[in-house]
């Protein structure tokens, strides 16, 4: 283990949290080992097992999050704790934590934004197949997008400094927020660095919150509103082309018919619809000024501590 020699910054561990019963306790300890000056936070996302019970008993602090979904809580993650580096990971126990200094010294000493545990399967079932599938997917298109270079966007292991995280937008409420973490990475010009780590496969007992299909649906179409919002020369000239290109059977219609309503009402669906594309930007981008806004101004929520027979 590498420990960083700056002593005085203040860490803090981000743990969100749903129904993580079985492995809260071991991931909060084997942190605990590694970072032991180490604020930890335990983010519950509604759990209704015993897992807000047990981050007491392990001395974590807890904040609720009432609106489901990870984005939800990431967002709350940022606006409610202080720090100078912000160690982020899932409370499945499927991340390594005697590797964390290798995330957290870069961020510390080298002025790295951001570092990522690009996920390297340490068994088979660490990943199921359409996960894979989705994951590669998802990065490949990333890459030809942004001209990068990362083997994992989806990581759920993360260390981040405080500029970073006081300086990223985040609007999305699902799993598709580490997506948008690393999108937003790219177009602000913040420094990443991925670490291959070994990933394991959840306990048992452990279930993932993953769904395949929806939540995969939902990464790609982060990606196009993001490729829309900070590339909007990009988008809308790919969108002219394939309007262009659509409209050419309206035209032939009316050129064979002599009748031009097919083509009068292309032409107007055309514009009625690039007119909401363009006021839906310039509404995203208020949205993410209000969140900066929020945060920057934001007074750090004291965590809800409670004696263990209070939560009882």
């Amino acid at each position: 283990m590498n420990k960083s020699n700056n002593q005085s910054a203040k860490i803090a561990l981000l743990l969100p949290c749903l129904n993580e019963e079985p492995t809260l306790a071991k991931v909060i300890r084997d942190f605990k080992k590694q970072i032991p000056q180490a604020d930890i936070y335990v983010f519950d996302n509604g759990s209704t097992d015993r897992s807000v019970e047990i981050a007491l008993r392990e001395k974590a602090q807890v904040i609720h999050v009432p609106q489901r979904g990870k984005g939800n809580v990431v967002r709350r993650m940022f606006e409610a704790v202080e720090a100078d580096v912000y160690v982020m990971v899932d409370s499945d126990d499927t991340y390594d934590a005697t590797r964390v200094w290798e995330l957290i010294n870069p961020v510390l000493n080298e002025g790295i934004d951001m570092t990522v545990g690009s996920r390297v399967a340490e068994a088979e079932s660490a990943f199921r197949k359409f996960h894979r599938f989705g994951n590669a997917l998802i990065m490949t298109l990333i890459n030809i997008l942004f001209k990068s270079s990362f083997t994992d966007i989806c990581s759920g292991y993360r260390v981040m400094s405080r500029n970073f995280v006081k300086n990223i937008p985040l609007l999305r409420d699902g799993f598709e927020v580490e997506t948008e973490l690393t999108v937003y990475s790219l177009i602000n010009g913040f420094s990443v660095r991925e670490i291959p780590l070994p990933y394991g496969s959840r306990p048992e007992n452990s279930f993932s919150k993953l769904r395949t299909f929806s939540d995969g649906y939902k990464v790609v179409l982060t990606i196009v509103w993001l490729v829309r919002d900070t590339r909007p020369l990009l988008f809308f000239t790919l969108l002219a082309f394939g309007m262009f290109f659509g409209g050419a059977l309206p035209l032939q219609l009316s050129q064979s018919t002599g009748l031009f309503g097919p083509l009068v009402l292309s032409f107007l669906s055309i514009a009625v619809f690039s007119t909401g594309l363009v006021l839906n930007t310039i509404n995203v981008k208020f949205s993410e000024l209000q969140v900066l806004s929020r945060r920057r101004n934001a007074v750090p929520e004291r965590a809800q501590v409670f004696k263990l027979q209070q939560a009882a």
